[in-house]
């Protein structure tokens, strides 16, 4: 064999190592997502990028109205500075028209604000609830209530609205088929006149001249017991103003630069020197959410838009689907695990076959990526580490639902918090009465109970007993600024409780109380996945150490209004509308069950407890990275030993 040829094989070979390689390595960190559908942007050469309510699901979007206008871009001056010039940063937002959900109410005009739903007036002459019309963006009023459902209430009782408004249904009179209704607020009544509202009437009440909450009664009717009225109509906005005006900064680091009759629009005031690793910048903020623009800890330029919300925000949903868009993952849909730092995800969704509406068997392919070295919330945040441990975990994430790998499976992580302020947990300490709000039920029969508190040591210690089904597992005092770790018997790697004391409290009224951060917790529960396990619609085809793939085992109808349950806390929600829109959700829905097929029969979520020792995965060892060492360092000796053959 001559030398060229020997060349040409040992190339060959080499590409094909280095193929096999780069496919082992890349598996976890190939999106499958359109740059264009994301809320994660990485700049390159394309140095300007807009989220809007489609790849975005922070801003407000009402799929029933098809409301929802919000837009942000970002223009920067080049990637080397990592700079955002004055007035760089756009964000505008406009004026839309939306029909009440109880639609004889007519129509109200809309106006999304930092993720939030305003009400920005009334059309001329639309209205059902107010003679009034017009259009004022400079004074808008939260919309908190926008309701169709139907409710039956027995005279006596009342029916609970929000910012601390109650309706009593104080006397129903079936001969005159009316109602009488008193409003409280906050246990104080607001609405001091007789209130005789006929069925079929509305009942309105106006706060400053504005009509801020509109019941229709639909009838009355003679229960069982007593009679009752059913309304199926509630539209509440806030009576509180939120103030817009052209020139004003209160917005983080935006600046109104123009208010019409139509829109909104704001730059930024300043220019933003430099996007520094880790840096979080405040975009806006109005009541309850805040935007911000996350910049990856990573000599990677990589921008991540989210909204905080102090009550935390469980419901995500996808950028919005079409016949043009069928894949999804961490960087445009939030339901599933994303790290902005590493620019990993653990999850992706991928249409590979649908005509029309109808995804055939086999047509939707669902994989999970193994997350490793993620680190526990308090080593991320505080530095925080356990002696002789790397504090970090391994993570497979299934239907948009976290498990950390243990030796013997996979643990559901029922708590993972993060550095939130929603996620701080208030605990008051009552050493006599043992009050309620003392314990914190964590889950699976598991209660965390602070049982005192030494408000006189510097620093501050707290007593907490960790006890399940009322036995007691540990009883410690703990020193604030210090992380507590509970570990099951036998278990030497994952923590089956981390919890921070951030603070020990004292009021005036003096009342004890302690607050806990950066919380994690696992189930008891362990899980293997194994191939031909059913998960929902789908069926396990592939388990190996690094992913997990699943594809649907049963047709999938996209029909308009729809909302199907794929497994887990992972859904499709299909608008109801002629044009096909649809997104993943993390909000329930039907089951799609084969013909023949109970639901009972279905796994959501196996939990089949496996014994110590074995893989999370079956069938596999468990030590994954140790596989992969061993088999490329077994292609990499055939590759040279080959080579040595040629000479």
């Amino acid at each position: 064999m001559n030398r060229t040829v020997n060349k040409r094989i040992k190339a060959g070979l080499i590409a094909l190592l280095l193929a096999f390689l780069l496919a082992v390595t890349a598996q976890a960190a190939i999106p499958v997502s359109p740059p264009e559908s994301r809320f994660v942007w990485e700049p390159g050469e394309n140095l300007t990028f807009t989220w809007m309510n489609e790849n975005f699901d922070g801003f407000y979007y009402d799929a029933q109205s098809r409301t929802g206008n919000e837009f942000l871009t970002i223009k920067l001056d080049n990637i080397k500075d990592r700079s955002i010039p004055k007035d760089g940063m756009i964000y505008s937002t406009t004026v839309e028209t939306a029909t009440a959900r109880y639609s004889p109410f007519g129509e109200y005009s809309v106006i999304g604000l930092f993720g939030e739903k305003y009400l920005a007036g009334y059309p001329e002459g639309k209205s059902k609830i107010t003679a009034k019309s017009g259009i004022n963006l400079n004074q808008l009023h939260g919309i908190l209530i926008d309701d169709d459902a139907s409710y039956s209430l027995a005279m006596g009782s009342n029916l609970a609205l929000s910012e601390g408004y109650v309706l009593e249904i104080t006397e129903v009179n079936v001969t005159c088929a009316c109602v009488i209704l008193s409003l409280k607020k906050d246990e104080i009544k607001v609405d001091t006149g007789t209130r005789k509202v006929e069925a079929g009437k509305n009942y309105i009440y106006e706060a400053q001249g504005l009509p801020i909450i509109a019941v229709h009664i639909d009838s009355v009717f003679q229960g069982k017991e007593k009679s009752s009225v059913t309304i199926n109509g509630i539209f509440q906005v806030s009576q509180y103003e939120t103030l817009v005006r052209r020139g004003d900064n209160p917005f983080g680091v935006m600046r109104v630069t123009n208010i019409s009759d139509k829109s909104i629009t704001m730059k930024n005031a300043a220019g933003i020197v430099e996007l520094k690793p880790g840096q979080i910048i405040d975009i806006g903020e109005i009541n309850m959410g805040e935007l911000k623009l996350k910049v990856a800890d990573s000599d990677t330029l990589r921008v991540h838009l989210y909204q905080y919300w102090l009550n935390e925000k469980s419901k995500h949903r996808g950028a919005t689907g079409s016949n043009n868009l069928t894949s999804w993952d961490g960087l445009n849909y939030a339901g599933f695990l994303y790290d902005a730092d590493s620019g990993n995800y653990s999850e992706s969704l991928v249409i590979t076959n649908m005509t029309g509406r109808r995804i055939p068997e086999g047509g939707l392919t669902y994989t999970s990526y193994r997350l490793r070295k993620v680190p526990y919330a308090i080593t991320n945040m505080k530095g925080i580490k356990s002696a002789g441990t790397d504090e970090s975990y391994v993570t497979f994430s299934l239907g948009g639902n976290q498990y950390a790998v243990k030796s013997n499976g996979l643990a559901r992580m029922l708590i993972a918090h993060g550095d939130s302020i929603s996620e701080k947990k208030t605990l008051t300490v009552d050493e006599i009465n043992f009050r309620e709000e003392t314990t914190w039920e964590l889950g699976e029969g598991y209660a965390l109970t602070a049982k005192a508190v030494e408000v006189s040591s510097n620093p501050r210690k707290a007593r907490l007993v960790l006890s399940r089904n009322g036995v007691i597992l540990d009883d410690i005092w703990l020193t604030s600024g210090n992380a507590y770790r509970y570990f099951q018997p036998g278990e030497t790697g994952t923590p089956k409780l981390i919890t921070y004391l951030d603070s020990v409290l004292q009021s005036t009224s003096g009342v004890d109380m302690i607050q806990l951060r950066y919380t994690w917790f696992v189930s008891d529960n362990v899980t293997q996945i194994k191939e031909e396990d059913r998960l929902g619609v789908f069926k396990v085809t592939v388990v190996e150490p690094e992913r997990i793939v699943l594809k649907n085992r049963v047709p999938i109808e996209l029909k308009a209004g729809s909302s199907i349950n794929l497994f887990g806390n992972l859904s499709f929600f299909v608008e109801n509308s002629d044009e096909l829109r649809f997104y993943p959700t993390s909000v329930g829905g039907t089951q799609v069950m084969p013909e023949g097929v109970t639901e009972n029969s279905v796994l959501e979520t196996p939990d089949v407890t496996t014994p110590a020792g074995t893989s999370p995965v079956g069938g596999r060892a468990e030590k994954a990275s140790g596989f992969e060492a061993v088999l490329s360092i077994t292609i990499i000796l055939a590759v040279y030993i080959a080579g040595r053959k040629m000479k």
